[in-house]
């Protein structure tokens, strides 16, 4: 087995051309802070957005949720309650915590049943020029009963919304004490944990899972390793599921949700709103762009890899090769180098293509 490590790992430290550009949209997968990750990165130049797409009347797949709205690129968000609740509540006359509000394109009262009570859950948002906002600030003032009704005046300037709790950081504070109550054991655990979150500038999103954490460890680091300035929590774990280029690299057991974030890019947002989003001030980024000989050593690379799988078992080697890949992936790579391992580690996440 070590032999067929090293050799594997030889295979892929191929060096080729350099080249400094860095991608709009990059799949970090990789150990940062003595953690494993995998986020999407998302700048949010003119060319490219995050929408919130929901299922219509059921649940649906992420992977569906994605190409309602013409795109290949998604994290579900948080919970699984159908369009009308049913199976949301805790018994036949109260509501549950797991009922999830949604706004899509405006449509609050169409996509929320209880768009009228935004309760304990904070907001995270983006309006009509993409600019990801929260709008409550006022969570520590809920009462245990979720019927606050909290900033109910703004509801109507939103545009793409969906909203969870507890928030972990809001304007660099560590705000997750203020959601003490409504804590469950399961969410103290160190188990892997999904987010959203933006930058102070609001110019880039962090989104999808981090490994070994907890909703109080969380905040701090976000803040460390992405810069985090406001940052949701999105789900405990069960419902994760993420599509990235037309590729599924996760799929857990409840495999129908009701809602996503999904990465457009300009054509598509206007396809999908009817508005011209006007030009940014921040420079437009571009991504590596692989050459022919790029793609074919990565494609030598992925032979080698179904070779070893067909004659060893994929469930044998398949985590072994991702934690020698990932630990390698680093800030420090040139992105020739950086392209190729990511690649890599996109086709070893796969479970299928879309």
């Amino acid at each position: 087995m070590k032999k067929l490590l090293y050799w594997f790992m030889f295979l892929i430290i191929w060096f080729f051309v350099s080249n400094s550009a860095f991608a709009y949209k990059e799949l970090l997968i990789e150990n940062r802070g003595g953690r494993p990750i995998r986020v999407i990165k998302v700048v949010l130049d003119w060319e490219h957005f995050v929408v919130a797409s929901p299922a219509e009347n059921w649940w649906a797949t992420t992977e569906q949720l994605a190409k309602n709205v013409w795109w290949d690129t998604a994290i579900n968000w948080a919970f699984f309650c159908p369009a009308d609740y049913s199976t949301c509540r805790l018994n036949w006359k109260r509501i549950t915590h797991t009922v999830s509000e949604r706004v899509y394109l405006w449509e609050g009262a169409k996509w929320s049943m209880y768009w009228w009570d935004t309760s304990i859950r904070m907001i995270f948002w983006f309006d009509k020029e993409w600019t990801p906002l929260f709008v409550q600030k006022n969570s520590w003032e809920a009462d245990l009963w979720l019927w606050s009704n909290l900033n109910k005046d703004k509801l109507d300037d939103l545009y793409f919304w969906i909203w969870n709790w507890p928030v972990l950081l809001m304007e660099w504070e560590d705000v997750v004490h203020a959601f003490s109550h409504y804590i469950d054991n399961k969410l103290t655990w160190l188990a892997n944990r999904n987010f959203i979150c933006s930058t102070e500038d609001n110019t880039t999103i962090y989104m999808w899972v981090v490994w070994s954490s907890s909703v109080w460890n969380l905040p701090a680091y976000l803040k460390e390793q992405f810069w985090c300035y406001n940052a949701l929590f999105l789900d405990a774990w069960a419902s994760t599921a993420m599509v990235y280029d037309g590729h599924t690299l996760d799929r857990w057991s409840r495999k129908k949700v009701m809602d996503a974030f999904v990465v457009l890019d300009r054509e598509q947002y206007i396809k999908l709103t009817w508005i011209t989003p006007a030009e940014k001030s921040i420079p437009k980024v571009e991504g590596y762009q692989p050459t022919a000989s790029d793609e074919k050593r990565l494609k030598n690379v992925k032979d080698v890899i179904d070779l070893i799988y067909k004659k060893y078992w994929k469930s044998k080697y398949r985590w072994p090769f991702i934690r020698i890949i990932r630990g390698m992936m680093n800030d420090s790579l040139p992105a020739d180098k950086k392209w190729l391992y990511n690649q890599v580690l996109i086709y070893l996440f796969t479970i299928d293509n879309f």
